[in-house]
């Protein structure tokens, strides 16, 4: 196995990968109400646009391969926040338009991230996955670390910041470094917590 940067042919496969490994996550459930069957195609489509648009800026976009094949993959911005190009807006636009109240709900998610997040300039890791098959095997650390690396070689950065709606999340992001900044709820009874790890903290796995 080995971690590489990501290009835009991997685009399909890497949606596919993080599609299935966020199938049962409280996020992608509020993000995504109805029916299951019709969030996984909202889902995958939402990880599509993600990874296109931040491809298309120059943004921190890396993938777990082995023989060719796409295992996981973690994503999201360095210390710059750039506009999103016009094509991939539309395509926002267009999955919005798909659900009812959708954009609300990323407001509110948004809305906790803003108040707990570092004032210096940072790496944001919004997406982190891994496929069912290899969850539970290392593969989730190796990709963090890879990433997280970027941050520590980048001179402006002050760490990396991340949110996640999953309790158990809470302990594996520790043993990485990371540190609880705060929490929200994206809803009743729906937990957003927001970490960071400073750049001068190392892995403890």
């Amino acid at each position: 196995m080995e971690i590489v940067a990501a290009r835009e042919p991997d685009v399909t496969s890497a949606a596919d990968c993080l599609a299935a490994a966020f199938a049962d996550d409280p996020q992608m459930a509020f993000f995504f109400l109805g029916d299951p069957a019709q969030r996984q195609a909202l889902v995958t489509e939402f990880f599509s646009i993600l990874m296109a648009a931040r491809l298309a800026l120059g943004m921190p976009v890396l993938l777990l391969k082995s023989e060719g094949r796409i295992l996981g993959a973690v994503m999201g911005y360095d210390t710059r926040r750039p506009e999103w190009l016009p094509a991939h807006q539309q395509r926002w636009a267009l999955l919005q338009q798909r659900q009812e109240s959708m954009a609300s709900r990323f407001e509110r998610a948004d809305a906790i991230s803003e108040e707990y997040k570092p004032r210096k300039p940072h790496f944001y890791l919004g997406v982190l996955g891994v496929h069912p098959s290899m969850q539970g095997k290392g593969a989730g650390g190796a990709l963090i670390k890879a990433y997280c690396d970027l941050a520590e070689r980048d001179p402006v950065s002050a760490g990396t910041f991340l949110e996640t709606a999953r309790r158990r999340n809470l302990a594996f992001y520790e043993r990485c470094g990371f540190q609880l900044l705060g929490q929200g709820e994206l809803g009743p009874g729906k937990p957003f917590w927001c970490l960071f790890r400073p750049k001068a903290v190392r892995d403890g796995n």
